[in-house]
C-alpha cells in the first residue's frame, strides 16, 4: 500500500476525488485531519476512493459522521478492499460503487486495553455498543434484518462485488481495476493472503445476468416474431424485423437468438410449402372449374321451334366434382 493515507486531486474542479489508501486512525489520519481537509469543498461533489483494511473504530466512526452530514453529494469507489471500519466509512456516501475485483469485509469492533477485570468489562461493553452502532449503519443501508447482519458480523463475512451489490451493501459494480497492493490478512480467519490476490487480480468482464424482467421482455419479442411470421397478411421473415438486445457477452441471449432463428427458419419452411399447395390447389380449382363448365354445356337440351315444352336440365357431374365443390367453397 501507499505510505499516505489519502490524497486529495481535482481541487480546483467541480468534483474533486479523495484517495483513501491506507490504515485509519493514528498510523493514517485522524478525523480531524480528514475534516481539515474536506472542509473547503463542502459545496462540491466528493469522489471517495477507498482501499484499506480499516483502522481503528472510533476515527473511522467519528469519519463515517463527517461524511453523512455533508450536504453535496459523495459517491464511493472501493478499489480493492473495504474491510472492517473501512466498509462502515463506504457505506456513508449517498452511492456506493464497487468494483468487479474488490472485497467487502465486515466483522464485530475490535480493542483491546490494559487494566484490572472492571477495565476489561468496560472495555467488552464499549465493544459491544460500537459493534450495535456498526450494525445499525448496515443495516440501514441494507434493509436486511438486525439479527442476521449480527451473524455476518459474528461470522467475519467477506463479499465480493457481487455477493455486496445483491445483499445491499453497495449500489453498482464497475469494470475490474488494476490493483497494485500488496495485503496481509494473516489476522483475519476467514480470507488468506492467496485468496485475496487472486480476487484483486481478477481481470476477466464479468458476465451480466440477465433479469427476470429482461427474460420476460425477450420471451415477448420471440413470441412478437413468430406472430408476424405467422401472419398471412403478407408474411413477414425475420430479417424484417428488427429486435436489438445491448448486453453483451451473454450466452443466455446468444442461446435464446439461436432458438428463435431455428423456429424462424422452420415456419419459413413450413409457409413455403403451404404456398407450393396453395399454388396446386388454385390450379387445380381453375381446371375443375372448366370441367364443370363444359358438363354444363353438354348436359342441356334445346328447345325448337312450336309449342313450348318442359324439358328437364341434366347436369352431368364428373364423379370427383362434389369433393371440389367443398374444396371451393372452403376457399372461397
Amino acid at each position: 500500500m501507499q505510505r499516505e493515507w489519502y490524497k486529495i486531486k481535482n481541487k480546483s474542479s467541480e468534483v474533486s476525488d479523495i484517495y483513501l489508501f491506507n490504515d485509519i486512525g493514528t498510523f493514517g489520519i485522524t478525523a480531524q485531519s480528514f475534516i481539515d481537509e474536506i472542509k473547503e469543498y463542502e459545496d462540491r461533489e466528493l469522489n471517495i476512493h477507498i482501499n484499506s483494511l480499516g483502522g481503528e473504530v472510533f476515527e473511522g466512526m467519528a469519519i463515517y459522521s463527517i461524511i453523512q452530514r455533508r450536504t453535496s453529494k459523495t459517491t464511493v469507489y472501493i478499489e480493492g478492499i473495504a474491510a472492517s471500519i473501512a466498509s462502515v466509512i463506504a457505506l456513508a456516501a449517498d452511492e456506493v460503487i464497487m468494483s468487479e475485483n474488490s472485497l467487502l469485509m465486515i466483522h464485530n469492533a475490535w480493542g483491546g486495553t490494559q487494566g484490572e477485570a472492571k477495565d476489561m468489562r468496560k472495555q467488552a461493553e464499549i465493544l459491544e455498543k460500537i459493534t450495535n452502532e456498526i450494525a445499525e449503519v448496515y443495516v440501514k443501508k441494507t434493509k436486511i434484518p438486525y439479527n442476521e447482519i449480527v451473524e455476518m458480523m459474528d461470522e467475519e463475512t467477506w463479499l465480493t462485488a457481487e455477493e455486496a451489490v445483491a445483499l445491499g451493501f453497495v449500489d453498482s459494480i464497475s469494470e475490474p481495476i488494476q490493483v497494485a497492493a500488496k495485503y496481509d490478512v494473516s489476522k483475519y480467519k476467514n480470507i488468506t493472503n492467496k485468496k485475496v490476490e487472486r480476487i484483486l487480480s481478477l481481470t476477466k468482464k464479468r458476465e451480466i445476468k440477465m433479469t427476470e424482467e429482461l427474460k420476460t421482455w425477450f420471451n415477448s419479442k420471440v413470441e412478437e416474431i413468430i406472430a408476424k411470421v405467422k401472419d398471412g397478411k403478407g408474411v413477414e421473415t425475420a430479417e424484417s424485423v428488427n429486435v436489438e438486445v445491448t448486453l453483451a457477452d451473454n450466452e443466455e441471449i446468444i442461446n435464446k437468438f439461436s432458438d428463435l432463428d431455428g423456429k424462424v427458419s422452420s415456419l419459413n419452411n413450413s409457409i413455403a410449402e403451404l404456398e407450393g399447395e396453395k399454388e396446386t390447389l388454385v390450379t387445380e380449382v381453375a381446371r375443375m372449374n372448366a370441367l364443370l363448365s363444359k358438363a354444363d354445356a353438354k348436359g342441356t337440351d334445346t328447345i325448337g321451334e312450336g309449342d313450348p315444352s318442359v324439358v328437364e336440365k341434366v347436369v352431368v357431374k364428373d364423379a370427383n366434382s362434389n369433393f371440389f365443390d367443398n374444396l371451393v367453397s372452403k376457399l372461397n
